[in-house]
């Protein structure tokens, strides 16, 4: 239910204008009379008021997915936005160019109302237990997005909807050219979400390894490096954020294909941001050792160095034709093997890689976590001394070799290797299927 509080606000705390994120003043339309309102976007509400900075603002409407605004369009331009109230909506006039800066310091921060007024949905490219992902473009400028439609209404209604408000906050905290970008968020029903996100025109790493392995082809050092460097950079920004991602694996890795620097890391479903204490949770056969050797419903700190051991074996997959460090016949085998961590280095010795490379990837693999190297140290490692330095904001980066790019343009026709569900301890497994285009699923876990 929308939570506005009306006009007797004086037991209630005051409230802090200190840090508005933005203002602006609007017309609200009356039989005889309209009113101008002062309205302010602040860190975790509207207030709606008759005077600047009102300390008893008439409106009041918190910041969550739970609440909603609506939207008035006239020639694909906001002409107005509304809040319920008294179990009416009441819409608030104001320029069109300010009504757009409001709508992006709420984006993500409150559900939006009236999607099929903002986007005309197209083909499913996406199905999962519990959500949809679709193909959308954008009324006012056919611009393409996709649109992942999620339910927060499962077997524990808050807990649901703390995990889908925790993906939609840390995606929108990252904002960077090699992280999926998040847009806003829409309220189709009351239990039932669109997240617009950007639609990335490429493959998901899964499917390349995938041709690797099918076709016994691998790739030269050199675009293995660049890749490597690129998802690197990715997982520095988010660390730096002081985010941990918890599933690093093919399947949430996005690469262009033209070019290897140019990634996408996708799906923050188990990341957690600023927690000192986390559960198991991950995919079987990437998991970390810290991690994977947790006891069941055990708590104990660990790092985003666990990231870097995830991305270490799919470091170790692009270097050995898609044969993984940790094999088995059934999940249950994977993740016995990923527990022992006892990995063979001669399956990737054999191709005859640089000192470096080996070098690099042992650093990344290391089983106790003090002496694995983190993403920044790993950037400096003499493996990447031959490439030029790259900027967080340079993905254009150089193209990758042709016989690289002839195993690119291949076509699978089964399902991807890694076809085994996440692993959460914390309340039991859940799959989920998400499709990119016509990709094949990244399965991951869900809280229930």
């Amino acid at each position: 239910m929308n939570q506005s509080v009306g006009e007797n606000q004086q037991s209630q705390p005051s409230i802090n204008y200190g840090n508005v994120k933005y203002s602006f003043k609007c017309l609200r339309r009356h039989l005889f009379k309209d009113k101008v309102y002062h309205v302010h976007a602040l860190q975790n509400m509207i207030t709606i008021g008759e005077h600047f900075n009102d300390p008893n603002p008439k409106y009041k409407l918190e910041l969550n997915l739970k609440n909603t605004v609506y939207w008035k369009q006239e020639n694909g331009q906001n002409k107005a936005f509304g809040i319920r109230y008294k179990k009416n909506v009441k819409y608030f006039e104001a320029s069109s160019e300010q009504l757009t800066k409001f709508r992006q310091a709420i984006s993500c921060l409150i559900g939006f109302h009236s999607l099929d007024e903002h986007y005309k949905l197209e083909k499913v490219i996406g199905q999962g237990s519990f959500s949809k992902v679709h193909k959308v473009y954008r009324m006012h400028d056919d611009k393409a997005f996709a649109m992942k439609q999620v339910s927060s209404k499962q077997k524990n209604d808050k807990e649901n909807m703390q995990l889908l408000e925790n993906e939609i906050g840390i995606l929108h905290s990252l904002n960077n050219e090699s992280i999926l970008k998040i847009y806003e968020v829409f309220r189709i029903e009351e239990h039932q979400y669109g997240i617009i996100v950007e639609f990335i025109d490429g493959i998901c790493l899964a499917t390349l390894i995938e041709q690797l392995k099918k076709h016994q082809n691998k790739l030269k050092e050199y675009d293995i490096k660049i890749m490597l460097q690129a998802i690197l950079k990715a997982l520095v920004i988010i660390h730096q954020e002081q985010v941990i991602h918890r599933d690093i694996k093919p399947q949430n890795i996005m690469i262009s294909q033209s070019s290897f620097r140019n990634v996408k890391i996708i799906d923050f479903g188990l990341s957690i941001k600023n927690q000192l204490q986390y559960n198991r949770c991950g995919t079987p056969g990437y998991m970390a050792p810290e991690i994977v050797n947790m006891k069941k419903d055990q708590q104990k700190a660990w790092t985003s160095l666990c990231d870097i051991f995830s991305l270490g074996v799919v470091f170790f997959k692009l270097l050995s034709k898609g044969i993984s460090c940790f094999q088995g016949q059934t999940s249950d085998q994977v993740l016995a093997n990923n527990k022992k961590c006892q990995i063979d280095w001669s399956i990737v010795q054999q191709y005859n890689y640089s000192k470096n490379c080996i070098s690099l990837l042992k650093a990344m693999l290391a089983k106790d976590p003090d002496e694995r190297i983190t993403a920044y140290q790993a950037l400096q490692h003499p493996f990447f001394a031959d490439l030029p330095p790259v900027l967080s904001t340079d993905f254009a980066g150089n193209s990758m070799t042709f016989k690289s790019k002839c195993i690119m343009n291949q076509t699978i026709d089964k399902p991807n290797l890694e076809s085994i569900n996440s692993l959460n301890d914390l309340s039991g497994l859940q799959k989920q299927q998400i499709y990119v285009r016509d990709l094949r699923p990244s399965i991951i876990s869900r809280r229930v």
